[in-house]
């Protein structure tokens, strides 16, 4: 099976951050108003003129996919998976429960023009988290890359319709964005699922300490 180490979100804070930011990011990708025409003969033919429709439209990610992603083991036999999550879940039990929350929205430069949600927060606790999966995979002898670890969740992609280009000015873009502060309690271990297309589904949940006590945050249910 294909294994991934991931940080689930609450689906209120995703929520709360593409509905706001979501029709911002496709209103200014919008073509500028035309000049309107000027002199006698304008005034006396001019119309109401119709909104220009965006040139690009937001294909969300897939809800089960939305997430921190912080490692892929890729193929491993049902043996090792109950290794990694049985020596995941000893390990685990220290681990910080990291406070996050969405800051900045951003379009990639190039295609496929993926919309990704940079976080703030305890970053360096969720980097430390990886750091910790990492060396609990080298006992198995899965060398992963360090470098791979980006503090970001992918929300989906913009097209542009009917195959056409999506336009120059739209990579790149970012959009400053506070979302609500959010906490998981665990790290979800997910193996990929290819039944009825790509997808993936629970395999184990490692419980991490959660000590944000009181604190008014978005919990995963």
């Amino acid at each position: 099976m294909q294994l991934h180490a991931v940080v689930a979100v609450p689906e209120e804070a995703i929520r709360a951050t593409v509905l706001d930011a979501v029709p911002a990011l496709i209103a200014a990708t919008a073509p500028p108003e035309p000049e309107p025409e000027r002199g006698l003969l304008a005034r006396w033919r001019r119309r109401p003129a119709e909104p220009l429709a965006p040139v690009v439209s937001f294909a969300p990610a897939a809800p089960e996919s939305v997430f921190v992603k912080i490692a892929k083991f890729g193929n491993v036999t049902a043996d090792v998976a109950g290794d990694l999550a049985a020596e995941l879940e000893e390990a685990a039990g220290a681990w910080h429960a990291p406070v996050l929350r969405v800051t900045k929205v951003v379009v990639a430069e190039s295609a496929p023009y993926t919309v990704t949600a940079e976080l703030e927060g305890d970053v360096d606790a969720l980097r430390e988290i990886y750091r910790n999966v990492l060396e609990v995979a080298a006992l198995h002898r899965f060398y992963l890359d360090r470098r791979n670890f980006r503090p970001e969740i992918v929300l989906g992609r913009l097209e542009a319709p009917d195959g056409a280009a999506v336009p120059e000015a739209v990579a790149g873009l970012e959009l400053d964005r506070s979302g609500p502060w959010w906490s998981a309690d665990h790290l979800s271990l997910l193996r990929a699922s290819f039944s009825g297309g790509a997808g993936f589904a629970d395999y184990a949940r490692i419980s991490l300490d959660d000590d944000a006590g009181g604190a008014e945050i978005y919990r995963l249910a």
